[in-house]
């Protein structure tokens, strides 16, 4: 998700999110159920990163490719599997790296709850790792 819209929806019902230096508040927090609270947590580096200016439309869109990938090889039903699929079957070195790369270094930065979004546990090396990945997925859905 888009932390453009997570800060959108926290603002729709009272609760603004607030950037204070590196720490982020939920400001009027009786407003939010704990759930809430908890799915904030999960995107938080997203959300700091957004507030501060620093994710791109772009940037967004890798991080979305990648979630979306990562949706596939968890079995979560989604549209675009059958892509997916044929993309990697055809791109043996795309699958190598999600595999035996980002996906490891995930694990190493404490990404154990699979059910859990990646937000918080990706550093520069997934970053490079996820901008390679989605540029050889946008050259194959692209006919490159």
């Amino acid at each position: 998700m888009h932390p453009k819209q997570i800060c959108d929806d926290f603002a729709s019902i009272g609760s603004p999110l607030v950037l204070d230096g590196s720490n982020l508040y939920i400001e009027n927090p009786e407003n939010v159920y704990p759930e809430l609270e908890e799915f904030v947590k999960t995107y938080k580096k997203r959300i700091i990163q957004y507030l501060k200016g620093g994710y791109s439309p772009k940037e967004h869109s890798i991080k979305q490719t990648i979630e979306k990938i990562i949706h596939y090889f968890l079995g979560i039903e989604q549209a675009m599997n059958k892509k997916i699929e044929n993309w990697l079957n055809h791109d043996a070195e795309a699958l190598d790296m999600i595999v035996n790369q980002l996906f490891i270094e995930l694990w190493n930065n404490g990404w154990v709850e699979f059910s859990n979004p990646i937000a918080n546990y990706e550093n520069h090396i997934t970053d490079t790792l996820s901008s390679q990945i989605f540029e050889r997925a946008m050259s194959y859905f692209k006919g490159g």
